[in-house]
């Protein structure tokens, strides 16, 4: 029973690999050279990253919302120079772009990446390893 759990742990171990090389795309001599502690630290950086892109998503749309509601109250209620009006039409192109943007971050994976390799390498900490 102890043997088929630690295969099965082996086993999820290399899921995680070809998953990661698929969603990276990291050559195959590469690949191999990588130890278990280091899949499973990529694991957990791509987590964190994840969750991190999702608050700040959740974050921008949030923003974009309340900037959208202001700018419609400001527009309505108030008598504004062809100046003033033309700088709120820049914000709704703004929030616009803004929204677009951030519908489009979850699904390009090289982008989650390369923030993944900026994030590890300012905050590189030590991975504690048992030898």
């Amino acid at each position: 029973l102890a043997e088929k759990m630690h295969r099965d742990r082996m086993n999820s171990i290399e899921h995680l690999r070809i998953i990661f090389y698929s969603i990276i795309k990291i050559p195959e001599k590469q690949a191999l050279k990588l130890e278990k502690a280091d899949i499973l630290e990529m694991a957990v950086m791509f987590l964190r990253q994840k969750a991190c892109s999702r608050a700040n998503l959740i974050f921008a749309r949030g923003f974009s919302q309340c900037l959208h509601e202001m700018l419609r109250h400001v527009s309505l209620h108030a008598h504004l120079p062809p100046r003033d009006q033309e700088e709120i039409k820049h914000f709704y192109v703004l929030q616009r772009i803004i929204m677009r943007l951030g519908s489009m971050l979850p699904n390009h994976s090289h982008l989650v990446y390369r923030s993944l390799k900026r994030t590890s390498s300012r905050n590189r900490v030590a991975l504690w390893r048992p030898w």
